[in-house]
């Protein structure tokens, strides 16, 4: 159960964080990773608490689990960084396409007014 909580903030991000890039949800993308980011901090703590309940439940007295979800959720912290970073620059590349089409739409349609323009001089 505790390793499923520290998952869940990369799998939210990587649903949400495409839906966010395109525009399918009102939520910005730095929200979206603003959320994952303190998901993961949260579900780390649930986790951690978990684990001490279970193992002061079962009078075991070694610690060891603590450290190994320490471990994994600074694994699964720097996965989630890594996805924000791909996510974000695929939202620069989508962005910069945008205003390229634009700009070709704004040349075309002077193009355009430029040819009307000297019709009307004939």
């Amino acid at each position: 159960m505790h390793a499923i909580l520290i998952i869940i903030p990369l799998f939210f991000q990587i649903i949400f964080g495409r839906k966010a890039i395109g525009g399918d949800i009102k939520l910005s993308f730095g929200t979206i990773c603003l959320i994952s980011f303190l998901g993961q901090i949260l579900f780390t703590i649930l986790a951690f608490n978990i684990i001490v309940y279970s193992l002061e439940r079962n009078n075991n007295a070694c610690r060891l689990p603590l450290v190994g979800l320490i471990m994994f959720s600074l694994l699964f912290t720097v996965i989630l960084f890594i996805t924000m970073i791909i996510q974000d620059r695929i939202k620069k590349s989508y962005g910069n396409e945008e205003i390229e089409e634009i700009d070709k739409v704004e040349d075309e349609n002077d193009k355009i007014e430029e040819y009307e323009d000297d019709e009307d001089w004939d």
